[in-house]
This record gives C-alpha cells, structure tokens and sequence, in this order.
C-alpha cells in the first residue's frame, strides 16, 4: 500500500512537472515569437530597382527579385500589406522600352492591368476558353505583340477562363 502512494505521488509530480514546463514553453515562445515589429509593404510598382532595394531593407524586409530589368513590375505582398520585420518580399523586375509594347505575357490579370493603370495604357480584356486551371485568369497572350512599337492604341490582353474538363 505505501509503495502504491509512492508511484502515484511521482506520477501526479511527473504530471505536474510537464504542465509547468508547457506553460513556460508556452509564455518563453510567445514573447520570442512577438518580439518582431510590423511594417507595411510600401507602394514600389515603377520604382527603379535600387529604390526599391533601398525601401525594403530600410524597413528589414528581405527582397527577393525575379526578372531582370530596372523598374519594378510588382511586388508579393503587394503595397500596404502588414508583415513582420525580416519577412521575404517578391519583386518582379522588367525593363520598360519607352514607346515599346510591354511583355505582360504570363503574368496573372490582375498585375498586368496595376502595370497598364499605372502607365496609363489602354487595354481590353478578351478571354479565351482554356482547359488548364493554371491559365485561369493570366495573360496568354497580346495584340500588338510584346516588344512592338507602341503608338498609344490600345492594347488587346487575351486572358485565360478556365472552362473545366470536356
């Protein structure tokens, strides 16, 4: 009988030390874990690419660029998100030709229409049935060709609608 209170008393101290080691895990991982500030992503589309860099590690963001090119295209998250400190932030790169058709071929709609608004490009949007859900709603291809001369018509995107399986 003695020694059964025995075990039983380790077991309720053994119990009673993993709960007191959980909760100061708990409290030690929550403080570490919130001790990074929070910044928002600033509005960088047409900024050169060493602004952008600039901009970005100023506020201990990690950039991550995608493309070659000297002006910014877009950014993931886009401008105004909230991220913690040290959070990786996509930059899509391009060179932009001036009086030139811009390349927007495989970019999602909603990038490609932020660039042409921020340039003030006119476009119009037509879409083609496609059968692969990774072409939903992405540029697949464009009237007048990307790198043509621009003399500010406008711009035809042939957008992907994904039409399911036949």
């Amino acid at each position: 009988m003695d020694k059964a209170k025995k075990i039983v008393k380790n077991i309720f101290f053994l119990f009673l030390g993993l709960i007191t080691a959980a909760i100061f895990a708990f409290f030690f991982l929550s403080i570490f874990v919130n001790s990074s500030s929070v910044v928002e992503i600033p509005y960088l589309v047409g900024e050169d690419k060493n602004v952008a860099l600039a901009s970005l590690k100023e506020l201990n963001l990690i950039p991550n660029l995608i493309g070659n090119g000297d002006k910014v295209l877009y950014t993931d998250p886009s401008a105004g998100t909230k991220v913690k400190e040290g959070h990786h932030v996509i930059v899509q790169l391009r060179n932009l030709e001036p009086m030139k058709v811009p390349d927007l071929i495989g970019l999602p709609l909603q990038v490609g229409e932020q660039f042409l608004l921020e340039y003030k490009i006119a476009y119009e949007k037509r879409y083609v049935i496609t059968y692969s859900s990774e072409e939903n709603e992405v540029v697949l291809d464009m009237f007048p060709e990307p790198g043509k001369s621009y003399s500010e018509e406008k711009l035809i995107l042939y957008v992907g609608k994904y039409g399911g399986n036949n």
